[in-house]
């Protein structure tokens, strides 16, 4: 198999994401990479070497419409503009806020990526509203919620026979994001579980394949 590589620069916003991680890194034996400040070695450096070969890139992290982050705690820029032919010829899965957006501002292709993604009590307090509804009601538990769901549809979606054809990746994310809609509905598993129902078809619709 061609060599897979996953970053994935943990912290305190993305730890929800680690069985995700784990479920790459043993699925197609991923090479596990992340950003450590207390390395000897330059951590950055550490990821463009396992970037340079690589054929497909996950990266589980921060992002914004103008890079994707090594740490967004230290304010350090791991892809951007300046260094964005390093992903040229790659096949990359970005779950990054507004990654959507930094595919198009870079002219990226062979890319999957996602919008806003209210995954913490920072993201409630500083956005406040998702699309149309207002999310300021929401609390941890229902952030808790949201982001295991999220972690199980992408670990039900992504696949040997999903990890070549993105289009069918993004119809794999549609059915099982389906699923948990009904049941958050269903069940009504968080306390605001209507609004978390919107959150999730909002990921969804906000997902773009380029």
């Amino acid at each position: 198999m061609n060599k897979i590589v996953c970053i994935y620069p943990k912290d305190l916003a993305t730890d929800f994401l680690h069985p995700l991680y784990e479920h790459i890194c043993t699925t197609f034996n991923a090479i596990g990479v992340g950003y450590d400040t207390y390395s000897d070695e330059d951590p950055l450096e550490l990821i463009y070497h396992e970037v340079e070969d690589a054929h497909v890139i996950f990266f589980l992290g921060h992002g914004m419409s103008t890079c994707l982050y090594a740490s967004i705690t230290d304010n350090v820029e791991l892809f951007n503009k300046n260094n964005i032919a390093l992903l040229n010829g790659k096949r990359l899965f970005l779950l990054a806020c507004r990654s959507n957006q930094f595919i198009k501002e870079c002219n990226i292709t062979n890319a999957i990526g996602f919008g806003f993604l209210p995954t913490s009590e920072e993201d409630i307090e500083y956005t406040r509203r998702y699309h149309n509804i207002d999310i300021t009601d929401t609390n941890i538990l229902d952030v808790d919620y949201f982001n295991r769901a999220i972690v199980q549809i992408f670990i039900q979606s992504i696949s040997e026979e999903t990890i070549g054809d993105f289009f069918l990746l993004k119809e794999r994310i549609l059915f099982n994001t389906s699923k948990e809609i009904v049941r958050c509905l269903r069940d009504k598993v968080a306390p605001h579980y209507r609004t978390i129902a919107d959150e999730l078809y909002y990921m969804y619709k906000d997902l773009i394949v380029k």
